[in-house]
C-alpha cells in the first residue's frame, strides 16, 4: 500500500482521499486506488472494491469478450485491465461513489488509442451528448486551452480546420463556446497543465 501523502500534492481532493468513495488512476503503468483515506496499489486493493469491479465487468459483454481474446492476458489481469482501460484517468468525479455505484465520467488517454484492436470494446470512446468525439477532435480538445493559432501550429493543421473541429466539438457536447470546451476538457482530465 502507498501512503496517502503520495497524492496530497494534487490541487484538489479526489474520491477516496476524503471519503469512502474510490478513484482509480495509473501512474507509470502502476494501477492505484484511493479509498478510505488511503492509496492502494494493485493487487492489494480492498476486497470489496475488487468485488464491485468484478460485478461491473458482467454488465459489459463486449468488454468480457475483449478480455477473453486479449493474447497473453492472464485471468488475474482481467479486473485490473478493465479498471485501467475504463477508469484509469484521474478526474474530479469518483469512479465508485460512497454508495458503491460505478461512474464512467473520465476519458482514459491510453497510449494504445488508435492502434488497439479492443478500442471501443474494452475501453470507452469519449461519448458526449450528441455523439462521439473523433480522434482529430480529441487532439484539438486536448489543446483547447490554447489560442487557435497555437493549436493549429502544434497539430500541423490549418486554423480553419481547428475552427471546424471546435465547432463539431461544440455541436456534439452542446457547449456554447471555446471557453466552455476547455473547461469540459479540464473536467475530463484531458488537459493537465
Amino acid at each position: 500500500m502507498v501512503g496517502f501523502s503520495n497524492i496530497r500534492n494534487s490541487r484538489r481532493p479526489y474520491a477516496g482521499q476524503i471519503d469512502k468513495g474510490a478513484d482509480f488512476f495509473v501512474v507509470d503503468c502502476v494501477l492505484y486506488c484511493s479509498h478510505d483515506f488511503r492509496t492502494w496499489t494493485w493487487p492489494f486493493f480492498p476486497k470489496h472494491i475488487i468485488k464491485i469491479m468484478k460485478r461491473e465487468i458482467f454488465k459489459f459483454p463486449e468488454a468480457m469478450k475483449a478480455l477473453a481474446e486479449w493474447e497473453n492476458l492472464l485471468p488475474e489481469d482481467h479486473v485490473p485491465r478493465f479498471i485501467a482501460c475504463n477508469l484509469g484517468g484521474l478526474d474530479d468525479k469518483p469512479d465508485i461513489t460512497v454508495d458503491g455505484v460505478v461512474n464512467y465520467t473520465e476519458y482514459v488517454d491510453c497510449r494504445l488509442r488508435g492502434t488497439c484492436r479492443f478500442e471501443g470494446k474494452l475501453c470507452r470512446a469519449l461519448k458526449v451528448e450528441h455523439g462521439v468525439i473523433s480522434g482529430a477532435e480529441m487532439a484539438v480538445l486536448k489543446l483547447s486551452n490554447k489560442p487557435i493559432k497555437i493549436i493549429a501550429d502544434e497539430l500541423n493543421i490549418s486554423q480553419e480546420t481547428v475552427k471546424s473541429h471546435l465547432k463539431s466539438i461544440k455541436d456534439k457536447t452542446g457547449l456554447p463556446d471555446k471557453t466552455e470546451v476547455a473547461i469540459f476538457a479540464y473536467k475530463k482530465a484531458l488537459i493537465t497543465q
